[in-house]
């Protein structure tokens, strides 16, 4: 480090992003902080210990004033909604600011930053990264060539699977983030958008917020220039992350977070900038883009008023999204239909005013629940295991409470006032977890004296399925599989409670549970027929007990009021059952893409070999190694410690596959079957409804088709965008080779 730069730096709030990127970028500049101030110790004595020898020398408070005056410049990431009131007194006390994003959440807040920096004549940057990347300087260049002519159009999508490793609920609480993607993600697209095609004359925007933050939303804009356009922004939704823009002379499509240009027009793939074709663009890792924007705003301290991006650019993102907050109005997505019911007052429902606990809320089921119960006016509270898991469920007005299976202090907090419990989690990690969980789960059951409490198994317990009815007096299956293991355990758990210790207690034992959000039956099988061929064996005949989620969450509100429901056990189906062949073929015909292909099942267990499949996936793609391996958590922090230590050729395999520098979703592949699934596909076991009709009342009213209907229309807005790479894969792409004959021998 320089020594114009100054010394004195202090990082206020210490969650994730200084912990990943924000303190390794300054431990590479050379710029060790002495003030860390956040209100967790935890959080403080973690950050020090990774400082080295200097932690044992770094102030730690709780409030940066009270160590004002051991600090020149700060580095802020707390909560959004504390950026402008904290922003503004670190200025008025002479320190030079560096704000992650948004700068604020008004631009009242903005723009009083602003004035007291020019004031004082200190420095305002604001953490806006993607302006470092490479790409978007060559576009904006393009941009500004005329090359294009006049921008007529441009579609921006962006969005992944949020599961992001956050140390607090503040990215899920509206009143500490201010809003949902469009405020987290949107602070750095709408920047992009603004610097790219100026400023915004009119716009409309939707999102799906029911009164928390919202995780999809839409704006449709006409910029001042009269360019027209659209902006997707989705925590749900893996899409394509590019912006796409037509002009009077051309077009071209760029990637928004990595140096990637996907098409364009001759003109503009010939376009250099910097000396830089869109072809000969380097390859530009996360962590080096937080090294420049904190490597100019030591710049920027020092005098270099060029260096970074000032907050004036911040701000107006800021005022962008506090106009689209202004003209907010509900997004409709077509999937989401009521149940076909008579009349929805039929339903089943608990009472208004009572109060749920459920855990696995942040999944599939227990997430379709939690939006039920909202509708139902009850009062909902979630214990999740990861905030980050959480962001569909943050749409709703519900008390999340943050908490792994077996830690029982939050299970004990969770409890107070319940009236209803739905154990829906599951870690696939830990025995020890969930069955610790449900003693807690249960204990608090007994102590709240719950009205009703429902755990939710798979009728998996009975796998392998013997052919014929399948009812809950069939025998127990392949206690060898762990998950069948514990599930009994659990089971067996359960009504021992119900029938010795009084919980009001049963068990919902679903089949092939599909819909909207269904990961394993609806997002998996779809991702598989989009990127390859799906086998299934012979003609996939095999029996399928396909359950649509409505109606499974009608059996398990069902379960939690009916007196004939404690001490049981139910297996929940669909009306009737259908072909893993048409199963599949439904989702493929859903989204347009190549229906499953069929094997003999002597063909498939001859390719099945565990080892040798590893082998197959690693030669076809050497990332798959060290994806598989980080993902062993002490290996994850070994890597990390010792990154930058790494020799250059693992460090570029490493950063490639686990900072997602290069590369993307392969297409072209083949998905055979496990032993487990092949097992699966080939059952003619049908699982019966009986037990559930005669003590429950339940009746599913969606047939197959129904609930596919609804199910596809899903798909295609989760993976219209995959769907259109496969398309071009497959249009382009020669067909995979034929393994090496050695190794197709010794499988």
């Amino acid at each position: 480090m320089s020594s114009g730069i100054p010394q004195r730096l202090a990082i206020i709030g210490c969650g994730a992003v200084v912990d990943h990127h924000i303190q390794p970028a300054l431990r590479r500049a050379g710029w060790q902080p002495s003030v860390l101030v956040d209100r967790s110790p935890e959080r403080l004595a973690l950050l020090a210990g990774k400082l080295g020898r200097h932690g044992r020398d770094v102030v730690r408070v709780a409030d940066w004033r009270e160590a004002a005056d051991k600090f020149d410049a700060a580095i802020v990431a707390v909560p959004h909604v504390f950026h402008g009131p904290m922003g503004i007194e670190l200025l008025k006390a002479g320190k030079h600011l560096f704000m992650e994003k948004p700068l604020a959440v008004t631009s009242e807040q903005c723009e009083t930053m602003i004035r007291e920096a020019d004031a004082r004549r200190l420095t305002l940057r604001v953490g806006l990264l993607r302006r470092y990347l490479l790409g978007a300087r060559w576009l904006k260049a393009l941009i500004d060539s005329g090359t294009l002519g006049t921008i007529r159009s441009f579609s921006i999508r962006e969005g992944f699977v949020f599961n992001w490793a956050t140390s607090s609920d503040a990215l899920l609480r509206r009143e500490l983030a201010a809003g949902g993607v469009l405020m987290d993600t949107g602070a750095h697209t709408l920047d992009l958008l603004l610097w790219w095609l100026g400023d915004v004359a009119s716009l409309s925007y939707r999102d799906d917020a029911d009164q928390g933050v919202e995780a999809d939303c839409l704006i449709e804009c006409r910029m001042a220039s009269g360019a027209t356009g659209t902006v997707e922004l989705s925590r749900t939704r893996d899409l394509r992350d590019t912006i796409q823009i037509q002009g009077s002379a051309g077009f071209v499509e760029v990637h928004l977070s990595k140096n990637i240009v996907l098409d364009g027009s001759p003109n503009a793939l010939a376009f250099r900038h910097e000396g830089r074709a869109a072809a000969e663009l380097p390859l530009q890792l996360f962590p080096e883009l937080f090294d420049s924007e904190l490597r100019d705003f030591a710049r920027s301290v020092s005098g270099e008023a060029s260096a970074g991006i000032p907050g004036s650019e911040g701000a107006r993102s800021v005022a962008l999204i506090e106009r689209c907050y202004a003209k907010r109005e509900p997004l409709t997505l077509g999937w989401r239909t009521e149940a076909k019911v008579a009349d929805k007052d039929e339903l089943p429902r608990l009472p208004a005013g009572s109060t749920a606990l459920l855990t696995g809320a942040a999944g599939f089921i227990g997430g379709r629940l939690a939006e039920r119960l909202v509708e139902q006016g009850v009062k909902v509270r979630c214990l999740v295991r990861s905030y980050g898991q959480a962001t569909r469920l943050a749409r709703l007005p519900v008390e999340i409470v943050n908490g792994k299976l077996g830690e029982a202090g939050p299970a004990a907090q969770a409890f107070d006032g319940v009236d209803y419990v739905f154990h829906c989690a599951y870690d696939h990690r830990s025995r020890k977890a969930n069955l610790e969980g449900l003693e807690q789960l249960l204990a608090g059951a007994v102590k709240q004296k719950v009205k009703g409490f429902v755990y939710l198994s798979s009728f998996s317990v009975y796998e392998p399925f013997p052919d014929g009815k399948l009812t809950e007096e069939t025998r127990d299956g392949d206690v060898s599989w762990p998950y069948a293991r514990n599930k009994l355990d659990l089971e067996a758990r359960t009504l021992k409670a119900a029938r010795e210790e009084g919980v009001p207690a049963s068990i919902i034992q679903p089949a092939v549970v599909y819909g909207p959000f269904s990961k394993p039956w609806a997002d998996a099988p779809a991702q598989m027929l989009i990127t390859g061929d799906v086998i299934l064996p012979d003609a996939g005949e095999g029996i399928c007990n396909a359950v649509y989620i409505e109606d499974l969450i009608d059996a398990m509100l069902l379960a939690a009021q009916r007196p004939e429901a404690v001490g049981e056990r139910f297996i929940i189906s669909g009306p009737e059952p259908v072909s893993w062949g048409k199963f599949f073929g439904a989702i493929a015909q859903a989204i347009q893409v190549p229906p499953p292909v069929y094997w003999p099942s002597a063909r498939i267990r001859g390719e099945n070999s565990g080892v040798v499949r590893d082998i197959k996936a690693v030669l076809a793609n050497p990332k798959r190694l060290v994806q598989i391996i980080v993902r062993w958590p002490p290996a994850r922090q070994a890597l990390q410690a010792g990154y930058d230590a790494l020799p250059p050729g693992l460090h570029k395999l490493v950063t490639k596959a686990y900072f997602g520098g290069g590369g993307g979703r392969r297409f072209g592949l083949r998905h055979l079957p496990d032993p487990r699934a092949l097992a699966l596909y080939e059952s003619q076991a049908y699982a019966s409804n009986d037990k559930a009709a005669r003590l429950l009342g339940y009746r599913p009213h969606h047939g197959f088709t129904e609930g596919m209907a609804v199910t596809g229309a899903y798909l295609r807005w989760a993976y219209g965008d995959l769907c259109r790479a496969g398309e071009a894969a497959r249009a382009s792409a020669p067909a995979v080779p034929e393994p090496p004959a050695a190794l197709a021998k010794a499988s």
